[in-house]
């Protein structure tokens, strides 16, 4: 009755304040205490008041909890140091916790800026969360052997407490429970400890060895995570995964021994430590993520014969790493598993992986050799990115497919077989191997992607197989050892800049099948003499041939409806282009530069709309232009046509037979034989001689000339044009 009848009169005065709430059910020499069980005689220690959001109490100095209190009538056993009672006592400089106490309740000495020293008995089963955090000035604590239990944030930023000793009972350590101790130098974390808190001792930058118990079982996420002065570990044999980031940028860590029934290493558990090698016993399945990435000073690797598939980026950047040999249980090498190796030499993938994960070798640059083994399917993108001393490669029969990059700036590869399993590689899969002399492409090959041999100067010749359909856009771009090349009839589109900048082309043909060619598709092959554009072609892209300045003549398709802007620009040995009568425009500046130009036919009736300077820079003064000869009077009054200075109509309706006499001019005769053109009245005149694709059959004096086939010429001599068929 009397405890009821003084909680009412503390609630009282509490309401009648209005900001005050008293904790305690009594005080006694300044400790306060609320009652637990009065049937028990149980009480714990608790804090004074909460004032406006603070724990409030009057504890200072020394303060020595006794075992035992009397109150009224009654004699109570402290058996609790409850929540916040000491919370934020910030004189406080040590207590004394008696045998009668079990448990230290949640926050009890939070904030305790001066206490530095503690010790818990063998009475204390748990310590609550945060009881000892922001404890600043606590230099050492002694826990107990009955504790089981230390809470999560126990000690978390006690920055002066340099050495804890943990009892032999406690089974579970918390959550962040010695987070950011970074006076803490050693621990020693007994057999009864099963379990390790996330970020346990994370931040203990000055913690230099740890050995963990044969009776922990896992090691959770961050647990050791910066403790940058650790140097060595030692994981016992019970524990079964390493968890994500759980000893991540320990960046003195130079040696670690996994014990033998660790099964999973989690994403990150080792990044950016200074690990010289390690050897992952045969327990383990999965190597996690990123679980040795950045770790530079590591120099060889041993992965047991257990593990089924290395994670991505798993060795990433591991500079030293000069080594590595992987168990034969390994399925999958993950996405940039190994990326960023730049000492690693060789490697060998054993027989069960089925797919290399894209950049899971990207930048190992002293690279030399891989055997790639019959159970891989593909290649990913950018498998060997930058592998620049890789001299060869064997593509097993198993591989379907090669991913974009695969081999991007393998500029040592000389030379590489693709096998017929092979459908399809990937954009930028060859690009830039300077070094790549030869490549067979295989029938099983639908689609090369673009860029796919891209700037692979010393490719000189390439063969691409029937099932190809399409040429991507840059494919062979500056391939400049490249001189022949062979489109075969299934190829429907050459892509943009397919063969641009291959300097060395002498010669290109191009089957009936293909209909497009592409923006640039051979511009800069300054080499290329002669091309036969076929029938089926119905767009040539801007700048197509541009800067062919070898390429002497070309005829133009009749499906073509318009040349593209710079579609010969600066081809300066062009002498001759026939233009068909499909064509109703001409790009800009489609043949600027073509000073060369002798003669230019044009059989469209209506006179192609030329864009700027299409025709400007063509020595109209010289260059013959020759049009249908019902359109003479149009094309002489149209914009860039008018000013060709040689103009003539040639009635392309009316070819004549073999035998006739096809004209009379100024007493010069032109008559037809089964293989000659004979002349009469040429007075010693050039005659020149073009068939009717417009290409330079005879030029000279003779009157009698012999051609190769019969057909349609045109003939011109004393400044006069005669149209003749064989």
């Amino acid at each position: 009755m009397k405890q009821l009848i003084q909680k009412l009169l503390i609630l009282a005065a509490g309401l009648s304040v209005g900001i005050n709430a008293f904790a305690y059910d009594f005080e006694a020499n300044g400790i306060y205490y609320n009652i637990l069980s009065v049937q028990d005689k149980t009480v714990e220690v608790t804090y004074r008041e909460y004032s406006n959001g603070t724990y409030k109490s009057d504890y200072s100095g020394n303060v020595v909890i006794p075992e035992q209190v009397t109150y009224g009538d009654n004699t109570y056993s402290v058996t609790s140091i409850g929540e916040r009672a000491f919370n934020g006592c910030d004189a406080l400089t040590s207590v004394t916790i008696p045998d009668s106490v079990t448990t230290i309740g949640d926050s009890a000495f939070a904030y305790c800026d001066a206490l530095t020293s503690v010790t818990i008995p063998d009475s204390v089963t748990s310590i609550g969360k945060r009881a000892f955090y922001g404890c600043s000035a606590l230099t050492s604590v002694t826990i107990g052997n009955s504790v089981t239990s230390i809470g999560d944030s126990a000690f978390e930023f006690c920055t002066a407490l340099t050495s804890v000793t943990i009892g032999n009972s406690v089974i579970s350590i918390g959550d962040y429970a010695f987070r950011y101790c970074s006076a803490l130098t050693s621990v020693t974390i007994p057999d009864s400890v099963t379990s390790i808190g996330d970020d346990a001792f994370r931040g203990c930058s000055a913690l230099t060895s740890v050995t963990i118990g044969n009776g922990v079982t896992s090691i959770d996420d961050y647990a050791f995570s910066d403790s940058s002065a650790l140097t060595s570990v030692t994981i016992g044999n019970s524990v079964t995964s390493i968890g994500d980031y759980a000893f991540f940028d320990c960046n003195a860590l130079t040696s670690v021994t996994i014990g033998e029934s660790v099964t999973s290493i989690g994403y990150g558990a080792f990044f950016s430590c200074a690990l010289t090698s390690v050897t992952i016993p045969d327990s383990v399945i999965t190597i996690g993520e990123r679980a040795f990435s950045g770790c530079d000073a590591l120099t060889s690797v041993t992965i047991g014969e257990s593990v089924t598939s290395i994670g991505d980026y798993a060795f990433y950047e591991c500079t030293g790493l000069t080594s590595v040999t992987i168990g034969e249980s390994v399925t999958s090498i993950g996405y940039g598993a190994f990326s960023g190796c730049d000492a690693l030499t060789s490697v060998t993938i054993p027989d069960g992986v089925t797919s290399i994960g894209d950049a899971a070798f990207y930048g190992c640059t002293a690279l030399a050799s891989v055997t790639i083994p019959d159970s891989v399917t593909s290649i990913g993108d950018g498998t060997f990115l930058s592998c620049f001393s890789l001299t060869s490669v064997t593509i097993p029969n198993s591989v379907i497919s090669i991913g974009d990059s695969a081999f991007y700036e393998c500029s040592g590869l000389t030379s590489v077989t693709i096998p017929n399993s092979v459908i399809s590689i990937g954009d930028h899969a060859f690009y830039e191997c300077s070094g790549l002399t030869s490549v067979t492409i295989p029938d099983s090959v639908i689609s090369i992607g673009e860029n796919a041999f891209y700037n692979c100067t010393a490719l000189t010749s390439v063969t691409i197989p029937d099932s190809v359909t399409s040429i991507g856009d840059w494919t062979f771009y500056n391939c400049t050892g490249l001189t022949s090349v062979t489109i075969p009839d299934s190829v429907t589109t050459i892509g943009d800049h397919a063969f641009s900048g291959c300097s060395a082309l002498t010669s290109v043909t191009i089957p009936d099948s293909v209909i497009l060619i592409g923006d640039a598709a051979f511009y800069g092959c300054s080499a290329l003499t002669s091309v036969t554009i076929p029938d089926s072609v119905i767009s040539i892209g801007d700048s197509a041939f541009g800067g062919c300045d070898e390429l002497t003549s070309v005829t133009i398709p009749n499906r073509v409806i318009s040349i593209g802007n710079y579609a010969f620009y600066e081809c300066t040995g062009l002498t001759s282009v026939s233009i068909p009568d499909s064509v109703t425009s001409i790009g800009v500046y489609a043949f600027y530069c073509c000073k060369a130009m002798t003669r230019l036919e044009s059989r469209a009736e209506v006179p192609p709309a030329c864009g700027y300077y299409a025709l400007d820079d063509i020595n109209k003064q010289s260059c013959e232009l020759f049009v249908p000869i019902k359109s003479l009077d149009a094309y002489k009054a149209a914009d860039q046509w008018e000013e060709f200075v040689f103009i003539t109509g040639v009635d392309y309706d009316n070819p004549g037979s073999v035998g006739d006499t096809v004209s009379e001019n100024g007493g010069v005769y032109v008559a037809a034989n089964n293989d000659s053109i004979e002349i009469t009245g040429a007075d010693n005149a050039v005659i020149t001689v073009y068939n009717i694709n417009g290409q330079l059959v005879y030029s000279g004096t003779d009157t009698t000339i012999s051609v190769p086939e019969n057909g349609i010429y045109i003939v011109r001599v004393k400044g006069q044009t005669f149209k003749v068929a064989l």
